[in-house]
């Protein structure tokens, strides 16, 4: 995807020249509200949020495979398959993009975010949570917990429908968890699995994985994509983007501007949007009609 924004008509203020934004970026000013800086840059909303938003997605080609591959694991009834990347690549949002796009009459989609030290009982106490299953008086062991969820899938393929257990942050799973997750894979009728655990995690799962251990889990992994930071041209057309989705059609980062924000996030989507949100707000406070190399690098270095 290319964004080019249109090319801007009106000139900067005569009365911000070099020299007098050289006298005022000497003193930044951090209390400038969220809404002035909107308002200065024409946007309605925020364009580097601290926060998950799909109308946000900016999808480069890594991303869009992910997601790809992670549609066909459904859709072939494969059992298990992952995402990988380092933290802050977008892992999370690729996984809120394909909750949005599941077929509910096909399929019951539910997302199982995964805290350090989670038990197995914790985790299927909130897997049957998140499916509105009620527990009944004493069920506690995680035998019955597994029952009333093997009971459940069984009566989602009676309706035509199927599980899709999206599971966030897998790195943190334990050993009895990952075995779990094997054990809900296994579940199935002679023609085809009868659920697709999908697995976003960061990249050092995938050698944890290596391990001996798990060799039945990971031999079940059919599909599997893989993010990474991104690069120059990538960023740009993200940075881009964003600005264009929240309501920003003119130019604002110069070329050399982009490419700074680039190198000081080294790409990665998440550093990109913490530094350009503290563009925005410093920039609007020095009343800056376009940010350039030297701004991102002061700015940068204030946070």
């Amino acid at each position: 995807m290319s964004i080019n924004p249109a090319e801007t008509a009106e000139q900067a203020d005569p009365s911000h020249t070099a020299d007098s934004h050289d006298d005022r970026f000497a003193s930044v000013s951090h209390s400038e509200p969220l809404g002035s800086f909107l308002e200065f840059y024409g946007m309605h909303q925020n364009p580097f949020p601290d926060a998950v938003n799909p109308a946000f997605f900016y999808q480069t080609d890594r991303h869009a495979e992910a997601l790809r591959r992670m549609k066909m694991a459904v859709e072939h009834d494969v059992s298990l398959a992952m995402v990988t990347g380092p933290s802050g690549t977008g892992k999370t949002l690729v996984s809120q993009i394909l909750l949005g796009q599941l077929d509910p009459e096909r399929y019951e989609p539910i997302l199982l975010l995964v805290t350090p030290g989670m038990s197995r009982t914790a985790m299927l106490r909130e897997i049957l949570s998140e499916l509105n299953i009620a527990l009944p008086v004493g069920i506690n062991r995680t035998q019955e917990l597994l029952k009333l969820l093997s009971n459940h899938i069984i009566d989602l393929y009676h309706q035509g429908r199927k599980l899709v257990l999206i599971i966030d942050e897998c790195h943190f799973l334990s050993s009895d968890n990952l075995h779990l997750v094997r054990t809900i894979s296994n579940i199935e009728i002679p023609e085809r699995k009868l659920t697709t655990s999908l697995l976003f995690g960061e990249s050092r799962f995938v050698r944890r994985l290596a391990h001996p251990s798990y060799d039945s889990l990971r031999n079940r992994m059919y599909f599997r994509g893989e993010l990474d930071a991104m690069g120059v041209d990538e960023c740009s057309q993200y940075v881009k983007f964003r600005l264009m989705v929240a309501g920003r059609l003119e130019q604002l980062f110069t070329d050399d501007g982009l490419a700074a924000l680039h190198a000081r996030a080294e790409g990665v989507n998440r550093s990109v949007n913490k530094l350009g949100m503290m563009c925005l707000i410093e920039g609007a406070a020095l009343e800056l009609n376009e940010l350039d190399a030297a701004h991102v690098e002061q700015f940068a270095d204030a946070m």
